[in-house]
């Protein structure tokens, strides 16, 4: 029976694919299987993968079976409809989330598309995302932040598709009883899900496409 492998963001660009069927062979592990692939698409040697197994990163060194449906990422760029949102973000909404009535500081941060990026002008972004795995993922990272310090409440939202400039692309927002918790929390917030959750953008430039993230690390 043939692997199942599902392709995100450049990966699934340079193979003109999103999903495909590999053969199957005893003993293959991710990081084998990734050769096999990358002797196939040389493009992607640039670029490091990640690799998850129902909705759970694995370490290259995992022995894949037959049923298994294997997803690749590209390292991320930086759930419910409660996190990610193909429509505009809300400041409002955010807000609303995190009021508290002993929640005597608030905190927000606010993501926005700028017009450059690196001497490049900027034309629109594009987001992709994983959403079972970053709806998982957000989910941990606000427990996280609940359990390092005192918090009222936490909000996430994260846009994803086409993004024009000026558009927000992420919110995060906490409210604590003091300020200091509250600052510190969602500074932890927005550090942890540019690292970890597995959302990628592709930024679209004067000078062309390119998705970035995928070549820095």
């Amino acid at each position: 029976m043939p692997l199942r492998i599902q392709l995100f963001a450049a990966f699934a660009d340079i193979a003109g694919v999103r999903e495909m069927e590999w053969e199957y062979q005893s003993g293959l592990t991710c990081a084998s299987l990734w050769l096999q692939i990358q002797s196939k698409y040389p493009q992607m040697n640039r670029i490091p993968a990640l690799f998850a197994i129902r909705d759970e990163y694995v370490p290259k060194e995992t022995e894949l079976h037959s049923n298994d449906v294997l997803m690749i990422f590209p390292p991320v760029s930086g759930g419910s409809s409660s996190y990610i949102y193909s429509e505009p973000l809300s400041i409002d909404r955010a807000l609303e989330a995190i009021l508290d009535e002993n929640g005597g500081g608030e905190a927000i941060f606010i993501g926005r598309v700028r017009r450059w990026n690196e001497g490049k002008r900027i034309q629109h972004l594009f987001y992709e995302c994983q959403v079972s795995m970053a709806e998982r993922e957000i989910s941990r990272i606000a427990e996280e932040m609940r359990n390092r310090w005192p918090l009222q409440k936490v909000h996430f939202q994260h846009r994803i598709g086409k993004l024009e400039i000026g558009d927000i692309a992420v919110i995060v927002a906490v409210s604590a009883e003091h300020r200091k918790e509250a600052i510190e929390a969602c500074r932890y917030g927005i550090d942890e899900l540019k690292h970890r959750v597995p959302i990628w953008k592709k930024e679209i430039s004067e000078d062309g496409e390119e998705w970035i993230g995928a070549c820095e690390h």
